[in-house]
């Protein structure tokens, strides 16, 4: 297994190299940090200056917002983007008749998304200069938690999209959803806010805010768990039937 994952991985490099979009995806939350550990400090004194208003207290729903919730729909759109070429190339069809069966390639598929996107949300959390660093050690599991929405970003552009193009509207499409309607529950005093919770990264989102507040986070992290695992395998078994 180790070697077929090595191989696949020097595979993605080679081809994710030559791919300007996929490697601007990958560089964008470069930016995002920036914008955030730069941008927010001025903001912040700014408003309390000249309109007497506080965004201190909304400080995390902004690493939610620019930092968490667009880790997985880069990290997954970039996954989703790499099978659909090798699926255009004919790579997919090759592995029926190779000793490597789909399901390795899955696996493969899903430990990637779900390492990058924890090395991610740990790197550019931590760059934020907005979260407490005695608060790290849990940003471990919601990152898991993060990348297994990755995961399930990636499965359902691949269910959308047959090829590259239609790939990228997927994308844009799907990162207005699960980047923006997951920060609404903070602002909607009701017992519906959890209908948010169809939305995969509803759970991470939720899980970060309430370690930020110092309250329970950790139902957060068990029902998106459970969560992930109900809507995981039925998107395998689609894109399994549609990979060729």
């Amino acid at each position: 297994m180790a070697r077929t994952f090595a191989a696949f991985g020097r595979n993605d490099l080679r081809g994710a190299g030559r791919d300007t979009l996929l490697v601007g995806m990958c560089l964008a939350p470069l930016v995002w940090i920036a914008a955030v550990r730069f941008g927010t400090p001025p903001v912040t004194r700014m408003l309390a200056e000249d309109l007497r208003f506080d965004l201190v207290p909304y400080h995390p729903l902004i690493v939610v917002g620019f930092l968490l919730l667009t880790t997985p729909i880069v990290i997954g759109g970039v996954a989703a983007l790499l099978v659909l070429d090798e699926r255009d190339a004919g790579t997919l069809t090759a592995i029926r008749v190779a000793p490597v069966s789909l399901g390795a390639y899955i696996a493969y598929r899903s430990v990637t998304a779900v390492g990058i996107t924890l090395i991610y949300v740990l790197g550019t959390v931590s760059a934020s200069g907005l979260f407490r660093l005695s608060l790290l050690p849990t940003l471990i599991p919601i990152g898991v938690l993060t990348g297994l929405s990755a995961l399930a970003i990636a499965l359902t552009i691949l269910a959308m999209a047959k090829n590259k193009v239609e790939g990228l509207a997927a994308i844009r499409a799907l990162g207005i959803v699960v980047a923006g309607l997951p920060l609404l529950p903070s602002f909607i005093d009701s017992p519906w806010s959890m209908a948010f919770g169809l939305l995969p990264t509803y759970w991470p989102a939720q899980a970060f805010l309430a370690v930020s507040d110092g309250t329970p986070w950790w139902p957060y992290l068990v029902g998106g768990l459970v969560y992930h695992l109900l809507t995981l395998w039925p998107l395998y078994r689609r894109f399994s039937r549609t990979a060729w």
